[in-house]
């Protein structure tokens, strides 16, 4: 028996560099990162960590091309009936 949830899915986005460093939110990418953690753990929610599940977007590989994909990829994902699917943004604009 898996200690894994096959079902669970995730889109982290953590935006906290700006072009203008005095606005930056460094702490925003480690929000991510610490959702990320919990959500892999075995002992919590399980998820299974890799790219097929778990889709992780910090600082600069945050464009808008690469979230509009990664929306895509999870409506792909919410066919399956079983699906839990997570959202999360940390970062301002």
């Amino acid at each position: 028996m898996s200690n894994h949830f096959a079902h669970g899915y995730a889109l982290l986005i953590g935006v906290g560099r700006t072009a203008e460093s005095r606005y930056s939110l460094p702490v925003t990418v480690k929000d991510v990162q610490a959702l990320k953690t919990v959500l892999t753990d075995p002992n919590l929610c399980a998820y299974l960590d890799d790219s097929e599940h778990i889709r992780l977007f910090q600082n600069e590989q945050t464009t808008r091309s690469e979230i509009l994909d990664g929306l895509t990829w999870l409506k792909e994902k919410a066919a399956d009936k079983d699906a839990t699917i997570v959202v999360f943004y940390s970062g301002h604009v």
